[in-house]
């Protein structure tokens, strides 16, 4: 398994996302409907949405986007940038969160290799 995503809270040295926020929670509503027009709403078991957070990372040197490089890599991504392997992370307020995922891991094109970028989402599913 991964380790904790790299943010600085983990350590000094790990890069700091130049913008960092979670998206809304996403819920899974399941409907039945009868015969008589009434209907059922349930919420997905546990009660808990998916968790999302988006974190874009620009202007890092190479040892810093080797960090966050090392870190997606021991996750196993796939293509798109769906991790395998799931591990922790630590939001703003300190909260641990496990099973964490990536969603999305992006490189984008640079000019320079002193200032590159990351895009990354990472999921929290139930």
């Amino acid at each position: 398994m991964p380790s904790e995503f790299p943010l600085p809270s983990v350590s000094g040295s790990n890069p700091k996302p130049l913008i960092w926020y979670q998206l809304p929670e996403e819920f899974q509503v399941n409907f039945t409907e009868y015969d008589d027009g009434g209907r059922d709403t349930a919420l997905q078991s546990g009660g808990s949405g998916i968790k999302r957070w988006v974190l874009n990372y620009d202007g890092l040197t190479e040892t810093e986007a080797a960090v966050l490089d090392a870190h997606a890599l021991s996750a196993r991504l796939d293509e798109n940038g769906f991790s395998a392997y799931s591990f922790n992370y630590r939001d703003r307020d300190g909260t641990l969160y496990s099973f964490v995922r990536y969603e999305k891991y992006e490189r984008p094109a640079h000019q320079k290799k002193w200032a590159q970028a990351r895009n990354i989402q990472l999921a929290k599913f139930l």
